[in-house]
């Protein structure tokens, strides 16, 4: 993992932070990294360095996967889960591809077996994540329909509807609106599974 390392006044305008985006200038305070075979990451000293800015890991893109998932609003969720599991089945082929050409010279490598571990404990994670899209994307539908149904039962309501049937639909709009906000939540704590990484 790369050091960081903090600077009290820039000599020179040290570009945009990575993070926040934020010009900074000379005299601004800042702190850096250099990870191995990667650019440099200059930072406002406020602003938290994500892992994936700090390692040369095969696991970066993973993590930068994760942050997206947590970027995401709850319509773009499952999609977000879906490219996370995406990289990283990808990410378990390589340490696969890394033990077996590893066997194939040192049958019984301690590292060999190391990086089969980390391809299948990365698999066994995509299923699980590749369920949790799964889930998120049913409790988004299921909240359209909520929304849908919403959207007749007001126009109705505008309409000359009795006002038993009025106060019917009031009662039913009060749940819907529970209702919705219920799977939303559901849509967010299927992704709560992005963050269980067994490799983090």
């Amino acid at each position: 993992m790369a050091r960081i390392n903090h600077v009290e006044h820039a000599r020179k305008a040290q570009g945009n932070c990575r993070v926040c985006g934020k010009e900074i200038k000379v005299g601004d305070p800042y702190k850096w990294a250099k990870p191995r075979y990667r650019g440099k990451v200059i930072v406002y000293p406020s602003c938290t360095i994500p892992i994936s800015m700090l390692s040369s890991s095969k696991m970066v893109a993973v993590w930068e996967a994760q942050e997206e998932v947590g970027k995401a609003d709850v319509d773009g969720l499952a999609d977000a889960l879906r490219s996370l599991a995406e990289t990283a089945r990808e990410v378990g082929e390589e340490y696969q591809e890394s033990a077996d050409n590893q066997r194939e010279y040192f049958p019984d490598s301690e590292v060999a077996e190391e990086n089969e571990e980390k391809a299948n404990e990365l698999e066994s994670w995509v299923d699980e994540v590749e369920s949790a899209a799964d889930d998120a994307e049913t409790a988004l539908e299921e909240r359209d329909e909520l929304t849908a149904e919403q959207t007749d039962l007001q126009t109705e309501l505008e309409g000359k509807a009795s006002d038993e049937r009025k106060e019917e639909i009031k009662a039913r709009l009060d749940e819907i609106e529970g209702e919705i906000e219920e799977k939303e939540q559901d849509a967010q704590s299927a992704a709560d599974i992005a963050q269980e990484c067994p490799m983090d």
